[in-house]
């Protein structure tokens, strides 16, 4: 009975910006940015993930202990919103970035955070996840 309705309703789903337009590929003036993930926690593995607009996900190569990983991203230079394309794909709004050790990467991910660029304090910005008890991932000189 369920399927019947829902099928009869046609739902359809949009995606609003909090000005409550519909979202679209950013198009206006951007800059390029570079995130540095580097992997500080000794023997580990990091698994991190980008949250992309859409609830759309994009996972980046492991990160092995001691190595880092960087990831070009665009700046909007009108509302620092940050914009991650692959290959030839459009560009999507970064939500956020979450890195965690690869063998308990529920309990031990990290939000990054990527305040610094959506700003404009930086163009390159460098993060250094460390484990002792949990992980535990740092801006070195970011802005409080």
């Amino acid at each position: 009975m369920f399927r019947k309705a829902y099928m009869r309703m046609g739902l359809f789903a949009l995606v609003l910006t909090p000005h409550g337009a519909l979202a679209v590929e950013p198009s206006g003036p951007s800059a390029p940015v570079r995130l540095e993930i580097v992997n500080a926690t000794g023997t580990s593995r990091l698994a991190c993930q980008l949250v992309l607009a859409h609830f759309v996900t994009q996972d980046i190569a492991p990160i092995p202990a001691g190595e880092e990983t960087v990831i070009t991203l665009r700046r909007d230079l009108d509302e620092g919103t940050l914009t991650y394309q692959r290959g030839e794909g459009r560009r999507m709004a970064v939500e956020n970035i979450l890195c965690g050790i690869v063998d308990n990467w529920r309990a031990t991910r990290n939000d990054l955070n990527l305040a610094d660029l959506r700003t404009g304090h930086h163009a390159n910005l460098r993060v250094i996840c460390k484990a002792q008890n949990s992980l535990s991932c740092i801006n070195p000189g970011a802005t409080e």
